[in-house]
């Protein structure tokens, strides 16, 4: 009789604590809303998107932070806040390549966009601690700068050979000068090991997702799959500048 209500009690105890978690969580969400709204603003002016669109971004914003929410560790050492910005912004950013009709150059801003929103998501399941030394958190920045300076490249690089392509009629210079970067750009990555390869250009060329290129690759995650991205990343900056290409970067 005691064992049934050692295990009653135990009950009680788990379904309190559930409970409790439920309550902490709708808190949060609640808290969080207005950050959900301030984000969908932030994207939509960047993009310059059509406010018919923003009620749609705020309720895929709400999933995110719903989601964020529930997965949330606070022992694993990050604030909740930049967690919560990282997974609310990939479910609006998911949302606008599955539903938007994008120009050209908003186009080429949400690419760059998805890039940067990738290498953050990369750095924090690196779970490293935060420098404190003020020249060591000056060189982690440098560090993201110019692995984002080479993406940025990348998404203008493969648009900008697609638009020499398409386009006779453009500034003779501008496509002469558009084609060397590509070339150049593609000469580095000609020069990475067979997986960093297929990434980058399945990626920025052929406009797939990580996870998608990860399903190319039986056992490697898609958490495998950006550290690679990342890996890829620095060794084209370091190609490109040892040839002297500051210029392209």
């Amino acid at each position: 009789m005691s064992r049934k209500r050692s295990s009653s009690a135990a009950c009680l105890v788990e379904d309190s604590s559930s409970a409790d978690t439920l309550i902490q969580r709708d808190s949060v969400i609640a808290q969080y809303q207005s950050f959900v709204e301030g984000i969908v603003g932030r994207l939509m002016r960047t993009m310059n998107l059509p406010q018919v669109l923003r009620e749609d971004f705020v309720a895929a914003g709400y999933l995110g932070l719903v989601e964020a929410a529930g997965r949330f560790d606070p022992n694993r050492g990050h604030e909740f806040r930049s967690y919560a910005f990282l997974r609310i912004r990939g479910a609006i950013i998911d949302h606008i390549r599955s539903s938007c009709d994008l120009s050209g150059r908003a186009y080429r801003m949400f690419r760059a966009l998805e890039v940067s929103q990738e290498l953050r998501s990369t750095e924090a399941e690196a779970l490293k601690p935060k420098p404190q030394n003020p020249r060591s958190r000056a060189a982690e920045a440098l560090e993201h700068l110019s692995k984002s300076a080479v993406a940025f490249v990348l998404v203008r690089g493969s648009e900008e050979a697609l638009a020499v392509e398409d386009d006779g009629q453009g500034d003779p210079e501008r496509a002469l000068a558009a084609k060397q970067v590509s070339q150049k750009i593609r000469d580095a990555i000609a020069t990475l090991p067979e997986k960093e390869r297929t990434i980058i250009e399945q990626y920025y060329f052929k406009d797939r997702k990580l996870v998608e290129v990860a399903e190319q690759y039986s056992g490697l995650s898609k958490s495998w799959v950006s550290r690679l991205h990342d890996r890829a990343l620095a060794m084209l900056r370091d190609a490109l500048l040892e040839d002297g290409e500051e210029a392209v970067l």
